[in-house]
């Protein structure tokens, strides 16, 4: 028996969040249910939204790379970057 957590940790690729959103939509679209409404709006009025959760997998990647890097000491000083900038014409 699947446990009842194992629907939140579903990782839904992009195709299966847009039908889950129809659905949603859908499924409020037909409602008659006044607190079903008020208890969605009060959902997504107090949801906080991590700018990291709003990048795709890719741009994650990349910062948990850039992250890992500071972490390991691999990094550049801004009079480095300035001055590498200004090699390229870059200011």
């Amino acid at each position: 028996m699947s446990n009842q957590n194992d629907f939140f940790s579903v990782k839904f690729n992009n195709m299966n969040i847009q039908a889950e959103k129809l659905n949603l939509l859908q499924t409020i679209m037909n409602t008659n249910d006044e607190s079903l409404i008020m208890d969605v709006k009060a959902l997504l009025s107090n949801r906080k939204v991590d700018w990291f959760d709003e990048l795709n997998e890719d741009q994650q990647k990349d910062v948990l790379e850039g992250l890992a890097q500071a972490d390991g000491g691999e990094t550049v000083s801004q009079a480095e970057v300035v001055k590498l900038f200004g090699e390229w014409g870059l200011k």
